[in-house]
């Protein structure tokens, strides 16, 4: 992308901010919801010996739902009729609750049938945070907004951990390896809000704002580290991604 083009872009961006807003509030919010994550590869493979052996790990319900939370904060610049606000801040986002993932090991040699050796399981977790921007257009105290944002997310691995499908002696390798993998992540997503005073309030401004939303979330690629020197291969289950819907709580100073 030219440099040209990128200021152009931030110039659209901040448009709502530099010219149609007179007054703006900084702004404080909390969030909880359900985030439904999904791993990329749902059966990654490993090939050596030349392609001669194949080992698969097919995943078990390769979408999982746990709790997500989020704090944010900034600045929203107010709107005028129908210009939205902008609302330019900072957020964070965890999974307080790892997702338990669990499959099985399937070896096949060139020629011959597949057979199930193992069952594993592991855990992920994630914690990202976002540069965010928010368009928010009002009709009395109803709101309704589109959101973006872009950052680091750092997304972590591990409990790796195998048993064998039937006792008959097979000895499982080391683990593979925890490993946290940072990436640049990007959400979107939109909903609906209503505005209110809880308490009676000499301005006729709502400062408080309770929302209901959805949004979309790409983390990038995870894989685990290898299971040491003698087994030099990473296991990688692609990228992650997570559809959340969460409701929040923002205060306008």
């Amino acid at each position: 992308m030219g440099l040209f083009l990128q200021i152009k872009l931030v110039t659209l961006f901040l448009l709502p901010a530099c010219v149609f807003a007179v007054n703006g509030n900084p702004y404080l919010g909390v969030s909880i919801g359900a985030s439904r994550l999904k791993v990329g590869n749902s059966n990654p493979q490993i090939h050596y010996y030349d392609g001669f052996l194949t080992d698969a790990y097919p995943v078990l319900g390769y979408r999982k739902t746990r709790a997500v939370t989020g704090l944010s904060g900034g600045y929203e610049f107010t709107g005028r009729q129908y210009i939205p606000a902008l609302a330019l801040g900072l957020g964070i986002y965890g999974m307080p609750n790892k997702f338990n993932y669990k499959g099985q090991l399937v070896e096949t040699a060139l020629g011959d049938q597949s057979c199930a050796l193992f069952n594993y399981k592991f855990h992920i977790r994630s914690i990202r945070a976002m540069a965010e921007a928010q368009f928010t257009w009002m009709l009395s105290k109803l709101a309704t907004f589109i959101h973006v944002g872009v950052g680091p997310a750092w997304s972590r691995l591990n409990g790796y951990s195998e048993s064998p499908v039937d006792s008959i002696g097979y000895v499982a390798l080391p683990p593979f390896q925890s490993r946290t993998d940072t990436h640049l992540a990007y959400q979107a997503g939109f909903g609906v809000g209503y505005r209110f005073n809880f308490k009676p309030s000499a301005s006729n401004h709502p400062h408080e704002q309770i929302s209901l939303g959805y949004r979309y979330v790409n983390l990038g690629r995870a894989l685990f580290g290898t299971r040491g020197d003698v087994y030099p291969y990473h296991l990688d289950i692609g990228r992650l991604t997570t559809n959340e819907l969460y409701l929040s709580y923002t205060y306008l100073f």
